[in-house]
């Protein structure tokens, strides 16, 4: 098998914005006073704004972690979660078609700001009459730091190796802490592999659910299993050999037969097939388990 780092990159994407949101202590002790409460008990947030141009941004941060980066059953993103600290995992088959996804969204995110920025005095302005006596000046930055207040970054860095341990220490620690980084790389291979299995379960199963239901599913019911057949190679950075034959199970069902929302549809007998074989596939994974051959 392929070293990771010659299968993929990590990634991390810094999103931040003014949330619009301010607490206020004074409103809260107001509060707390008037109902005779502890005034530790209670939080008072005051919503600064309604701006459109805002929501938007808001909006858009969402789409590119559920269509950019999170890659599970619910989602259309191409990495898988790293670390707890914010770090995913990208392949690198997928490297191009992240960046074109995620350079639309950012294009508009950036339209999105300088909207934002055109219509802050006037912004103010409609807090000033909104809020009334709760309104504070010294909630609203100057309009050259909102600006630095909405950053979109993306940082790329290689998966470090486990063999490129550089330290002056004895052979036997060295081979030690190779062993210990290598141990938890493989620890987070299972992780990602596991996930990926479920990102096939999951689809699979909603798209089986759906159909022996007889509800009628929506169009993207159906794309993910045919996005599911372009991106999962790409995903089972393990080579893991039951995903590769669930992948094929998958191309020869839904990919190769050149199925449509439409078709499952009007055609009952062939919806009721593919359920089938969606299952068939997904008890396949949870009886052969074990991630790593």
């Amino acid at each position: 098998m392929a070293l990771l780092q010659d299968k993929a990159l990590l990634i991390e994407v810094n999103l931040k914005k003014w949330s619009g949101v301010k607490s206020d202590k004074t409103l809260r002790n107001e509060l707390a006073t008037n109902h005779s409460v502890d005034e530790t008990r209670l939080t008072v947030n005051k919503k600064l704004t309604n701006s459109e141009s805002l929501k938007a941004i808001k909006k858009i941060d969402g789409l590119i972690r559920t269509d950019c980066i999170y890659s599970g059953a619910g989602y259309s993103g191409f990495c898988l979660a790293w670390d707890n600290q914010g770090t995913y995992l990208l392949p690198i088959e997928l490297k191009d078609r992240f960046e074109k996804r995620i350079q639309s969204y950012q294009n508009d995110r950036e339209k999105a700001v300088k909207q934002f920025i055109k219509e802050y005095d006037s912004m103010i302005a409609g807090a000033k009459r909104d809020l009334g006596t709760a309104f504070n000046p010294e909630d609203f930055p100057s309009k050259d730091e909102m600006e630095g207040l909405f950053q979109f970054d993306i940082i790329k860095k290689p998966i470090p190796s486990n063999d490129d341990i550089r330290i002056n220490l004895p052979a036997d620690e060295i081979a030690e802490l190779k062993a210990n980084a290598k141990a938890s790389e493989d620890a987070k291979i299972q992780q990602i592999t596991g996930a990926v299995v479920d990102k096939v379960k999951g689809v699979l199963t909603h798209f089986a659910d759906k159909v022996d239901a007889g509800e009628t599913f929506r169009d993207k019911t159906v794309d993910k299993l045919v996005e599911l057949c372009n991106v999962l190679p790409a995903l089972n950075v393990s080579g893991d050999s039951q995903i590769t034959a669930a992948h094929q199970k998958c191309m020869d069902s839904f990919y190769g037969k050149n199925i449509t929302a439409n078709k499952v549809r009007d055609d009952k007998d062939l919806a009721k097939e593919l359920s089938n074989t969606a299952k068939d596939i997904v008890s396949d994974l949870d009886t052969k388990g074990g991630y790593f051959d």
